[in-house]
């Protein structure tokens, strides 16, 4: 008996699945949460040196995300430059050191790099989305395909969905970074 699914079918089926888990289990070596103690006064500086703060995928996921909180009666969040510095620099930190998750090697999360950036801000409540995804067909994406293969990636996740659709979310910072073919992204989410 012949086997009805092609190998391109077959080979599509298994990237989709491994970047999907990929996207929510995270770096073994990467801590899955603070030390006691965590710095919040810096970022790890060679992230911080090499963030791009322009890539225009940031700004077409940020249009994405406005649509699909619009889709559920959600206003847009407003782009604030202090969280996309953190995400920006979280992204490029996964690059640089090799990690995927919402903890970098030195125990840092997503409050902790706000903190960083904006220590006024400690009653802040933050959220993160992250995801990474690789291959050639990814990386010659327009910012437009990119952004929408994206979310859908985080809208097909409860805890990713729950970030973008939760009403309590007034401002966001998106960061992307880029190695060869392939691509972190970050969205950092804000309340109040």
């Amino acid at each position: 008996m012949t086997n009805p699914w092609s190998a391109t079918t077959r080979l599509t089926l298994f990237l989709v699945l491994s970047l999907t888990l990929a996207a929510c289990a995270g770096n073994v070596n990467a801590p899955s949460a603070p030390p006691s103690r965590t710095n919040i006064s810096s970022l790890p500086s060679a992230a911080v040196a090499q963030a791009n703060l322009n890539d225009p995928a940031a700004a077409a996921l940020t249009k994405a995300i406005s649509a699909r909180r619009a889709e559920k009666g959600l206003p847009p969040l407003v782009n604030d430059a202090t969280l996309s510095r953190a995400a920006a620099t979280h992204s490029t930190d996964m690059a640089l050191r090799g990690f995927f998750g919402h903890y970098n090697p030195d125990g840092q999360g997503p409050k902790e790099r706000v903190l960083a950036l904006a220590p006024d801000s400690k009653n802040i409540i933050v959220g993160e989305n992250v995801i990474t995804v690789q291959g050639q067909s990814f990386a010659v994406m327009s910012p437009e395909l990119l952004a929408d293969a994206l979310v859908s990636r985080w809208i097909a996740s409860p805890p990713h969905r729950k970030n973008i659709e939760d009403k309590t979310y007034r401002r966001s910072g998106i960061g992307i970074a880029r190695k060869g073919e392939q691509i972190w992204a970050t969205e950092v989410f804000a309340a109040p």
